[in-house]
C-alpha cells in the first residue's frame, strides 16, 4: 500500500536534537578533505575516512579494494541531490534538517547510504507524526524499508485502536498476512472479542475472493470470550442475502482446531486496569479504587488500614500493589519503612518485610518481579540509597546507589530499563536530570535534561517513548535525546496526582490547585489528537493530593 508525504501529521517541533554524540563522532567534525564526491553534477569535498566512520556504504567504498578506492573523484549513483546535500551537512554539524516535506525522501537516502544515525533520526520523527490518518501506511512503509522500530510502533497504533480503523478502506486492503498478525496478538486491545470475529468477517466479506482466507483468520478469534447476545444477533438477525451468512455457515460446519483445543485466554492488553490508591492522611484509611476503561466503572477494594500516612510510595509488581514507605505522624513526623502488599487476587492486605532503610517522598518501581525503591528522604535528608526486593523474599536486598540523591521525582518502567525524573536534590534545588537504572548491569547514567526541570512531576511510557507531565507535558524519545513539547491546553500549566498508561491511552488523574485536589481525570490520545476530561459521571473518586495511578494485569 502506498503512503505519502501528505499522509505525515502535523509536525510538533523538537527541542533538542544530537546534544550529546559521542566523543568519537566530534572528533570527526573538522577534517581535511581529500576525495571529491559527484552527485547529478554537483561535487562535494568529503573526509574518506569521517565518511567511512560513519557509514558502512563509505568503508566499503573508499577501503573494501573496488576501483572506487583509488579514486580522488567518485559519482555516487541512487541517491537524489537534495538529499544527499542535507546528510553531508548532517556529517559535518551532526545536526540533521528535516521535516514533513522531506523526511521520506532522506530516510531513504540515508538507508541507502546507510547513515545509522540520520536513519534513526528519521523514523523518530516519523514516530512522533503517528495518528489514525497515517498509522496503517506508515506499518506498511516501515516494514518495507526494514525501520522494524517505526513499524513495530505503527503496530501498537494500530493495536490499540483496530475498532476505529477496521472501517477504513485503507484496512480492508491489507493483505491477509497483516490481518491474521494482528488477531493473532495478544496485545490486542479490544472492549470485546466480538470485535475480533467482525473484524475477520468485514475483511473477507469485502472481497469474495478471501472466502478462503476466512477460517484462518476466525481461527485466531478466541471463541469462550465471545459473548452471548453477539452470537445471537449474528446468527438470527443476518439474512440469506448478507454476505457474511455463507462464512457463517461455514464456520459453523467446520469449526477450526482452535476452538476445539481448550479454553483460551482473554488478550492481555485487555485486562489492563488501573488503580488509584489514596485518602487524607487524617482519615482511618487510604481507598483504593480500580477504574476499568472499557466499562468507564469505578470498583472499590479493601483499604489500605493506615492512618497519619503520607507522601507514601505506590507501584504494581505483577499482580499486586505495594505501597513502601512514608511520613507518618505519632506525635511527630517521621519517616517509616513500611510495607503493605494488596494481592488483587485474594483481595486483602499483608504487611511485607520492612525496608533497610525508613524513607519518605521516594519513588518505586517494578521490573517483572523485582520492586526496586529510589531515594526520596530519611529524617535527615534526601539520599541517594536504591533497595531491591524480589516478590516473595523476605529481605530487600541494597543496589547500586543513583547518581544524584532526589526527592519528589517522577519514575517510569521502559523496556528493561527504570527512568527516575527530575526532583529536589540534596540542597533543595530542581534537578534537571533524566537517571537511568538498568538492573541487568546495576549501573546508573544521566541519558537527558528536562528543558523544564521540576519536581512533582508525573511520568509514563507511551509507545516507547517516555512523557513528563506537569507544568508543561513533555515527550523524550531517549534513543535520540530529543524533547517535544505536546501542546494540549487541558495539561498546559496544571499540575495532577496520577497518572498511567493503559490500553494504548493515557489517563491523568485528580487535578491540584493550590492546597486542593479535584475529582477529574483526563484521557490523553496522541495519535487522534485528543485531550479531554472524562464524563463526570465517571470522575476519579479520590479527589486528593498524594492520589496514584497505575496499572496491573490480573491474572
Amino acid at each position: 500500500m502506498a503512503w505519502s508525504k501528505q499522509d505525515i501529521g502535523t509536525f510538533d517541533q523538537g527541542l533538542g536534537t544530537e546534544k550529546d554524540l559521542v566523543e568519537e563522532d566530534q572528533k570527526t567534525v573538522n577534517v581535511v578533505p581529500d576525495t571529491v564526491l559527484q552527485v547529478e553534477g554537483e561535487l562535494f569535498f568529503v573526509n574518506r575516512e569521517q565518511l567511512a566512520h560513519l557509514s558502512p556504504y563509505f568503508r566499503a567504498l573508499f577501503f573494501g579494494g573496488g576501483r572506487e578506492s583509488t579514486r580522488k573523484h567518485i559519482e555516487i549513483k541512487g541517491v537524489g541531490l537534495q538529499q544527499f546535500h542535507t546528510l553531508m551537512e548532517f556529517t559535518k554539524n551532526v545536526k540533521l534538517n528535516i521535516d514533513c516535506k522531506n523526511v521520506l525522501d532522506i530516510l531513504e537516502a540515508a538507508d541507502f547510504l546507510q547513515l545509522d544515525r540520520a536513519r534513526l533520526l528519521c523514523c523518530k520523527f516519523l514516530e512522533r507524526q503517528l495518528h489514525l490518518s497515517n498509522c496503517l501506511g506508515m506499518m506498511a512503509y516501515a516494514w518495507q524499508l526494514g525501520c522494524l522500530d517505526l513499524y513495530a510502533a505503527a503496530r501498537d497504533v494500530v493495536l490499540t485502536h483496530l475498532p476505529a480503523l477496521a472501517s477504513e478502506q485503507d484496512f480492508m486492503f491489507l493483505p491477509k498476512e497483516s490481518i491474521a498478525d494482528l488477531l493473532a496478538s495478544d496485545n490486542l486491545s479490544i472492549p470485546k472479542e466480538d470485535l475480533a470475529l467482525d473484524v475477520a468477517l468485514c475483511w473477507a466479506t469485502f472481497d469474495p475472493s478471501r472466502e478462503k482466507d476466512f477460517m484462518e483468520l476466525v481461527g485466531l478469534v478466541r471463541p469462550e470470550c465471545l459473548s452471548l447476545p453477539y452470537i445471537t444477533d449474528l446468527l438470527t438477525k443476518i439474512n440469506s442475502s448478507d454476505p457474511r451468512a455463507k462464512l457463517i455457515c461455514r464456520l459453523n460446519d467446520n469449526l477450526p482446531s482452535s476452538w476445539t483445543m481448550g479454553r483460551s485466554m482473554p488478550r492481555t492488553r485487555s485486562r489492563e486496569t488501573l488503580f488509584v490508591l489514596g485518602g487524607p492522611h487524617e482519615q482511618e484509611t487510604q481507598l483504593l479504587y480500580q477504574f476499568h476503561p472499557y466499562s468507564g466503572r469505578w470498583q472499590s477494594h479493601p483499604p489500605l488500614q493506615k492512618k497519619c500516612l503520607t507522601q507514601y510510595s505506590v507501584a504494581a509488581v505483577g499482580d499486586n500493589i505495594v505501597v513502601t514507605g512514608g511520613y507518618f505522624r505519632d506525635v511527630l513526623w517521621y519517616s517509616v519503612d513500611w510495607v503493605s502488599i494488596y494481592e488483587h487476587g485474594n483481595k486483602r492486605w499483608v504487611d511485607g518485610p520492612a525496608m533497610q532503610k525508613s524513607r519518605h517522598s521516594h519513588c518505586s518501581a517494578a521490573l517483572e518481579f523485582q520492586l526496586f525503591v529510589f531515594g526520596g528522604s530519611m529524617d535527615e535528608g534526601p539520599v541517594a540509597d536504591v533497595e531491591k526486593l524480589v516478590l516473595g523474599a523476605e529481605e530487600w536486598d541494597t543496589v547500586s546507589p543513583m547518581v544524584q540523591a532526589v526527592e519528589r521525582a517522577a519514575i517510569v518502567t521502559l523496556g528493561t530499563s527504570i527512568y527516575v525524573a527530575c526532583g529536589l536534590d540534596d540542597n533543595g534545588d530542581v534537578y534537571s536530570g533524566i537517571q537511568r537504572y538498568r538492573p541487568e548491569v546495576d549501573q546508573w547514567d544521566v541519558v537527558s535534561y528536562s528543558p523544564f526541570p521540576r519536581y512533582d512531576l508525573l511520568a509514563t511510557e507511551l509507545n516507547g517513548a517516555l512523557y513528563l507531565l506537569g507544568g508543561q507535558a513533555l515527550r523524550l524519545d531517549i534513543d535520540t535525546d530529543e524533547w517535544t513539547i505536546l501542546h494540549e491546553d487541558c495539561l498546559d500549566n496544571k499540575f495532577f496526582t496520577g497518572c498511567a498508561t493503559v490500553n494504548g491511552q493515557i489517563y491523568i488523574l485528580s487535578e491540584r490547585k493550590m492546597n486542593k485536589t479535584y475529582p477529574n481525570m483526563i484521557l490523553l490520545d496522541p495519535y487522534i489528537d485528543t485531550c479531554l476530561e472524562v464524563d463526570d459521571k465517571i470522575p476519579c473518586p479520590v479527589p486528593i493530593r498524594g492520589c496514584i495511578a497505575m496499572h496491573v494485569n490480573p491474572f
